[in-house]
């Protein structure tokens, strides 16, 4: 009888934990306590992160090279790629491709326009973002 006593007001101290717990959570993810998020878009990139593959003579001239152009700061912030044109692949040893990536040093989303080893196509990037306040 003794136990069972103990077990029943255990029980009940236990709940009325759980119960003043769960009501301080439910008080703290109430909308009227937080900030609105406020959302917006950055523009394109005035000038394309971009690569030509040919000089102005004719002349072929070959990658490997990388473009890269700053965006926003990546900890309130999500982007991705508007535009990807490549232009002059001649065969399937011509690569050239788009990437958004974050700068380790300076935490900023970059847009990065990036020829191959001996790649001599063009390739033209740019980017948005989404920016949480």
């Amino acid at each position: 009888m003794k136990s069972a006593l103990i077990a029943i007001v255990a029980a009940l101290a236990t709940s009325l934990i759980v119960l003043q717990l769960t009501n301080q959570a439910q008080e703290a993810n109430q909308p009227e306590n937080a900030a609105p998020i406020t959302l917006s878009f950055t523009e394109e990139l005035q000038q394309d992160s971009w690569l030509r593959g040919i000089n102005r003579d004719g002349s072929s001239r070959p990658g490997p090279a990388d473009d890269e152009k700053p965006l926003v700061d990546a900890s309130n912030s999500m982007c991705f790629l508007t535009k990807v044109e490549i232009q002059g692949m001649d065969g399937a040893e011509d690569t050239a491709s788009c990437e958004i990536s974050i700068d380790e040093f300076t935490n900023w989303w970059q847009v990065h326009a990036i020829q191959g080893d001996g790649t001599d196509a063009s390739v033209a990037c740019n980017a948005r973002c989404l920016v949480w306040e």
